[in-house]
């Protein structure tokens, strides 16, 4: 008996080995023949989505439900001396509603796998993952508060994990987006009375005006930023595409202007890259296309997309330090909203830039009066002046400098104020010349320098 218990759990790692690797049909082969019990039940499940067959799953999860409640787990379960065998079964139990309820999200089931995920919690309350699960099904449910308080019961459990963190974050985007400032501030402020010094909490509760006067950050923690786009990879571009988003087509549309018809023989850059909505537009003009971005959940989804050459995780100004007269075009999409002072932004593209390289950027716009160049708005992004992108850019060495007002997409169904960003890096190294620019670039309202 010992035998073959111990053959069994051989080929369980060696199905647990396929998985990984993303071969449902190779752990197929390996659990064929397996009796039914719940752990190859189980796997099976995972090898059917893996081969997008759902129903199949549903069906495996079904029968490992009933495995797991065969009468010799009901009297474990039932047995008030059981103890951590009853609590062992407790979690078998709360693992596959777990998984039935990724299945139905997925799916797009979000009902369904809401009423999954708390029977799963049912037999086993404890469990931060499936608390971030629930947080993110209720957010795509559109119970934006419902989702965040599930988040910070995950964070509560463990304050260790970011999937928590990651769900709180879309949350709160979710409850900004539509303008519930006080229910994102309540919120918040739960959240620092759980992690007072966390940097995410801190530069969400300074963007909805929660700080007291308190300096506010110069750019979003590079942690909350990958948090929140982690949390929100799966379902980015369908999002954006209900909110008419257009920043990419409009920094294209700029490309197009500045280079010409698209040859193939750039090296090109596009920071902060998101899922590669821009990377597919701009691809044509590149030989080489780099991408970069904070969240890994989105450059998995930009290498499926299939039109870089390279990615990479990393934090675009360190990037862009380490790759010296490198590009002849660099791209920002969406990305520049994230940081306060751009100075460092615009130096480091600079320097990335070969001589007559040019960047083109999209940025949100501080309009109205005011002595600021840049503002901290409660949806935790920054608005940018005209002025201080002028001064920016002067100040990097940056010439030919323009901004056209466009609108980058909806937000509570108005329109959001953005500028297109261009700017080149001069074709002389003449020490007299670089920097020497005043900033005073063109608005293509006929406006100059104006705030």
């Amino acid at each position: 008996m010992g035998g073959a218990q111990s053959g069994l759990g051989a080929r369980l790692e060696a199905a647990r080995d396929r998985l990984r690797a993303r071969d449902g049909v190779g752990a197929d082969r390996v659990l064929a023949g397996a009796p039914d019990d719940v752990a190859v039940l189980q796997l099976r499940a995972v090898a059917a989505h893996l081969q997008q067959d759902d129903a199949t799953a549903e069906a495996l999860i079904a029968a490992a439900l009933a495995a797991a409640r065969a009468p010799t787990a009901e009297e474990v379960l039932g047995s008030a001396s059981a103890g951590p065998v009853a609590a062992g079964a407790a979690r078998v139990v709360a693992a596959l509603w777990n998984d039935l309820g990724n299945l139905r999200l997925e799916s797009g089931r979000t009902a369904e796998a809401i009423e999954a995920y708390r029977t799963s919690l049912d037999a086993h309350e404890e469990d931060p993952p499936t608390w971030a699960n629930l947080a993110t099904a209720l957010r795509v449910g559109g119970d934006a508060v419902g989702a965040g308080t599930a988040a910070l019961r995950s964070i509560e459990l463990d304050p260790d994990a970011t999937r928590g963190r990651s769900a709180l974050s879309a949350a709160l985007h979710a409850l900004t987006a539509e303008r519930r400032h006080e229910d994102a501030l309540d919120l918040v402020r739960r959240w620092c009375a759980l992690e007072p010094d966390h940097p995410a909490a801190r530069h969400r509760l300074a963007a909805l005006g929660g700080l007291g006067g308190l300096p506010v950050p110069r750019r979003a923690p590079d942690d909350y930023v990958t948090a929140l786009f982690d949390a929100v990879a799966d379902q980015f571009d369908p999002h954006l595409a209900g909110l008419g988003y257009r920043a990419p087509e409009l920094a294209a549309e700029r490309v197009a202007e500045l280079l010409g018809a698209p040859a193939g023989v750039l090296v090109v850059a596009d920071l902060g890259c998101g899922t590669g909505l821009a990377g597919r537009l701009v691809r044509p003009w590149a030989r080489t296309l780099v991408g970069c971005d904070l969240s890994l959940g989105m450059l998995r989804r930009a290498q499926r997309r299939g039109c870089y050459d390279m990615l990479h995780r990393a934090e675009l100004v360190t990037f862009l330090r380490h790759q010296p007269d490198a590009y002849d075009l660099v791209v920002c999409v969406d990305t520049l909203c994230y940081l306060g002072d751009l100075g460092e932004v615009a130096e480091a593209v600079r320097g990335a830039l070969r001589p007559g390289g040019v960047l083109v950027a999209t940025v949100e716009e501080l309009a109205g009066e005011g002595a600021d160049g840049w503002r901290l708005t409660p949806s935790g992004r920054y608005a940018h002046r005209a002025r201080e992108l002028e001064l920016t850019s002067g100040a990097a060495g940056l010439h030919d400098v323009t901004l056209r007002p466009v609108h980058l997409r909806l937000e509570a169904g108005e329109p959001v104020a953005g500028l297109v960003w261009s700017a080149r890096r001069p074709e002389s190294t003449d020490p007299c010349t670089a920097g020497a620019d005043t900033g005073l670039g063109a608005r293509e309202d006929g406006r100059v320098g104006v705030d």
